[in-house]
């Protein structure tokens, strides 16, 4: 057993063979820090010379072979799996590798490196179909000292032995004490070795205690590079492998004019795409014997040994540090993220437990929602002055023309495109008499009105302000006409937004915010005598005080149940009044999982909406993909051991297996792979198109809150949102690696590399992919602007090719991701068992989205289909799993049914009392009776008294309550 130092960006290690006295501590700092490895030895009996008959001085061997040949353990691993090696020699061998576990428990080492495993010759093809008939190997590392036999037989044999003496390890209270060390296997980057590696890891059921270390080794074939079977390794070891470390020799260095270590551009891509997926969790190695004098040490005068060590990691670090990964792994967002990385989190349970206030901080740091959701808002409020479908309030005099000015000042820092396509490019600088109001322009004021649902801590309701403030200064430019005609009249707009939200704590603060806040009072001071209405009050006076401005109206309520509310009653019954924008951020990871339909449709039902209405998100689609990544299987599985009531501590039962695995999670992919591209499920759009016809008969239930008295409120009755998807992903030959982790914009590198070679992958020998899941995302459009008709009478309507400038998305699907947006993590559906996908094969999908009268849940299953063998569909099932979740048995989201407010009372006939009570002849009862509630549930409470008082029946409703939300 060998200890070796070790140093490495956060969570890593990086270490010198021979670097026992290298200070590499003296490197530490904010991205580096220092630990300690061990790796198993070949004691001189096992040597591979010994073994191969060979010299190790033999002038044939490269010193960095023989360095290796000692240090690596292939010797002894092959003296423990061949079939050749006599009983009483394996068993030797067997008690000196476990001696050497023992030592590395005993002084707490973490982690042991192992040799490569055994490849068999299927494995062996894999690389050959694409070597030339020199038989040189056309991958920068070739297999490196691998324990194989004369026969193929033997090879595989030796494999499975291997694995199996991997397996009894990691189940040895060696690996699973309190010091768990763990075992890492050496995989150079080639699908052989990968390969080889992956079908151990299965072997052992992916053990969490086993991963493995990428080895990079130097290759005497430099010209003979193939970066897409690199590419499309590193992407299969990601996503299965548990990568643990890489492992750079110093025979793969060169030395620069200054004596330096250096890599060539080729192993410079390499780190590129190695850090660029798991730099922020990889520990980092240097080993091997550098057989370049190092002239740089000579001339410092220094100790070569001790010496070059901090170079070659001197110089990956300096590698790490440029703009390409720096900008990657070190911005804003991705340190926000590190303590998400594959932590599986619980889907938001949005209407029946409130947000903290963290989350909403958290949320509300997205630089990129809130500035696409602000975009959106202005496209719409200008289509809708465009289209006239705001009322008309009045037009202003000569005093009040100078609050235009006021409400342009709302336009500091925000950006020039966000300016009206209908604009002319000939328009003048508006004149200084016009802006001072002595040149007599008159302001036609509009008033729109915003719902603002959810609104949180009421990021939305300042984008709408800010929005509101834009568009009256786009529309009060010169050139725009007015209602009478002409250049002096213009335009401006005044907000009546109503922002609603269920959670108390929110409501308060968003009450706090219009206290102080005087964008939020049309421009003036919080005065609380004001009629806070949305009628254009809330700050005092005229409804056109300062055009441009936005007064807000906060109401606590269920936005489902905005009917109730006095002030939105006032907006169902005036049709003029209602919303003629609804603005919400209700999305969820697959688009609809935080209930976003439901919602929404039960606002329109209420009636508070126009039947021109918009709604922002307009639409959003639900995207799935499958993923291959041990670690979050395996983390799903850990979650079978936690309670199943948090508040309960230990005395709750535990989740179990079957519920773990059938409940979808919120996860920061990192150690994973996105094998096939995503494709959509169904979408979602919103509000529905306004339906005609009759009102309801009169036998409709009176209590039901929802209102027929518009086509708008109608279009949203009985809407049917389940939904069901069949998708089949077919196979892809570079196993989806542009897609990276399954979270991010397309790695447009990779992309690159792989459509240089595509043709030759497609006929190239290929490996088994082994999936573990779906990843869900969604593509939301939050408005995209109709096109626009030309104002000539004669002229035709401008033909409509896609306008970016105005519309406005937001993604989390890689192929159309928004680029530093972090609201939103993918939601990984497990399966119970992994399914391998063998070459050519493809990945079918059922999933559905089921609902009953108080929850939604999803279902999902999915099979392997060989393509190879065309007949019926039963006959080419190669794997299928089970229907997981079937009637939300495991995992669903609770949505507050209507019924449970409408509980009938008439079966309550009968208050009994704790004591039966005596009444005298010509005795008086007195009878008292409460009906109380709380935030969640309604009760009663009763007494009676006839000479004497009788105590409470029922106190605060401890033993009878009528549940009102979950």
């Amino acid at each position: 057993m060998e200890r070796r130092a070790a140093g490495s960006w956060p969570g890593g290690g990086g270490g010198w063979q021979r670097g026992t006295n290298v200070n590499v501590t003296s490197l530490e700092s904010r991205w580096w820090c220092t630990s300690v490895i061990g790796t198993i030895v070949d004691p001189p009996r096992y040597s591979m010379d010994v073994v191969d008959g060979r010299d190790a001085n033999d002038a044939t061997t490269t010193s960095s072979s023989r360095c290796r040949r000692r240090h690596d353990g292939a010797g002894l691993f092959r003296a423990m799996t061949s079939s050749r090696v006599a009983p009483h020699v394996r068993g030797n061998a067997r008690r000196s590798f476990r001696g050497m576990m023992e030592w590395a428990a005993h002084v707490n080492i973490p982690a042991v490196m192992l040799p490569p495993v055994p490849i068999s010759s299927h494995d062996l093809d894999d690389d050959d179909d694409d070597d030339d008939d020199d038989g040189d190997s056309g991958d920068v590392f070739p297999p490196t000292a691998t324990v194989g036999a004369d026969t193929p037989d033997a090879a595989a044999d030796a494999a499975v032995e291997y694995a199996r003496l991997v397996h009894e390890m990691s189940t040895s209270s060696i690996c699973n004490s309190i010091t768990r060390v763990q075992l890492w296997i050496r995989v150079p980057l080639t699908i052989s070795n990968v390969n080889a590696y992956l079908r151990l890891l299965s072997r052992c059921e992916y053990s969490p205690c086993i991963g493995c270390i990428i080895h990079v080794t130097e290759n005497d074939a430099h010209d003979r590079v193939d970066m897409p079977d690199i590419v499309r390794s590193l992407h299969l070891l990601v996503g299965g492998g548990h990568v643990r470390a890489i492992c750079w020799d110093a025979s793969v260095f060169l030395r620069n004019r200054g004596g330096y270590p250096t890599l060539s551009r080729t192993h410079q891509a390499i780190f590129g795409l190695v850090y660029g997926r798991l730099g922020r969790t990889l520990r980092t190695l240097i080993e091997g014997c550098d057989p370049t004098p190092s002239s740089s040490s000579t001339t410092h005068g220094g100790n070569d040994d001790n010496a070059r060590p901090i170079h070659h990691l001197q110089y990956l670090r300096h590698l790490r540090a440029r703009p390409s990964l720096s900008r990657r792994l070190d911005s804003e967002e991705s340190i926000l993220e590190t303590p998400y990385l594959d932590n599986l989190q619980s889907p938001l349970q949005p209407l029946g437990d409130h947000l903290e206030y963290q989350t909403y901080e958290t949320f509300e740091r997205d630089p990129v929602k809130y500035e696409r959701y602000g975009r959106a808002i202005y496209l719409a409020l200008m289509d809708g002055m465009r289209m006239g479908r705001y009322p008309f309030l009045g037009s202003t005099g000569e005093s009040s023309a100078t609050s235009i000015h006021v409400a342009d000042s709302y336009m500091d820092g925000m950006h020039d495109d966000d300016d009206d396509d209908d604009n002319d490019d000939n328009e003048d600088e508006c004149d200084d008499n016009d802006i001072d109001g002595k040149g007599g322009v008159v302001i036609d004021v509009h008033r729109v009105t915003i719902l603002v649902v959810g609104a949180g801590r009421g990021p939305l309701v300042r984008e709408a302000v800010s929005a509101v403030a834009r568009a009256s200064a786009s529309l009060a430019r010169p050139g725009r006409r007015g209602r009478g005609g002409g250049n002096r009249r213009r335009r401006a707009l005044r907000a009546n937004i109503v922002a609603i939200e269920k959670n108390p704590s929110a409501v308060l603060y968003l009450r706090g915010l219009k206290c102080i806040d005087p964008s939020w009072n049309g421009g003036r001071d919080y005065d609380p005598c004001a009629d806070d209405g949305a009628d254009g009050g809330g700050g005092g006076g005229s409804d056109i005080a300062v055009p441009g401005t936005s007064v807000v109206t906060v109401v606590g309520c269920d936005m489902r149940e905005a009917s109730s509310d006095p002030l939105l009653g006032r907006m169902k019954r005036d049709e003029t009044r209602r919303a003629d924008i609804v603005v919400s951020e209700l999305l969820g990871s697959f688009g609809d999982n935080e209930l976003s339909p439901e919602c929404l449709d039960g606002v329109q039902r209420c009636g508070v909406l126009k039947e021109n209405c918009v709604s922002i998100p307009q639409s959003y689609t639900a995207f799935i993909a499958p993923v291959s990544s041990a670690r979050l299987h395996s983390e799903a599985k850990t979650q079978s051991c936690l309670p199943l009531n948090a508040n309960e501590g230990p005395a709750s039962p535990p989740v179990g297996m079957q519920r773990a695995m059938e409940t979808p999670y919120v996860v920061r992919t990192h150690a994973a792979s996105q094998t096939h591209d995503e494709r959509p499920c169904w979408t979602y759009s919103h509000p529905h198109a306004s339906s005609v016809g009759p009102s309801p008969s009169d036998d409709v239930d009176p209590t039901y809150p929802a209102v027929y008295d518009s086509g708008s409120a109608r279009a949203a009755d009985n809407i049917d949102n389940d939904r069901h998807a069949y998708i089949s992903f077919q196979h892809d030959p570079t196993y989806g690696a542009a897609n990276g982790c399954g979270y991010g914009p397309l790695d447009e590198d990779v992309s690159s590399i792989l459509s240089s070679n595509q043709t030759e992958m497609s006929s190239s020998g290929d490996t088994t992919v082994t999936i573990h899941g779906f990843l869900g995302s969604f593509h939301s459009v939050l408005y995209d602007s109709p096109p626009s008709k030309s104002r000539g009478n004669d002229n035709a309507t401008k033909t409509g090719a896609k306008d970016e400038n105005r519309s406005s998305a937001i993604s989390i699907a890689p192929n159309s991701f928004s680029v530093g947006m972090f609201s939103w993590f993918p939601l990984f559906f497990p399966l119970k068992q992994p399914l391998g996908v063998p070459p050519g094969a493809t990945v079918n999908c059922n999933i559905w989205r089921r609902s009953d009268e108080s929850r939604v849940w999803y279902e999902w299953c999915a099979e392997v289909v060989d393509n190879r063998n065309r007949g019926t569909r039963e006959s080419c099932v190669l794997a299928a799993s089970s229907i997981h979740n079937p009637g939300g048995r495991s995992y669903y989201v609770k949505k507050s049914h209507r019924s449970i407010f409408l509980l009938s009372l008439s079966n309550i006939k009968f208050f009994p009392l704790k004591q039966p009570l005596g009444v005298l002849p010509g005795a008086t009862v007195n009878y008292s009776i409460w009906r109380r509630s709380d935030e969640s549930r309604v009760w009663y409470e009763w007494c009676t008294d006839a000479l004497a008082a009788v105590s409470f029946t029922i106190p605060a409703g401890d033993q009878t309550t009528l549940r009102r939300s979950d």
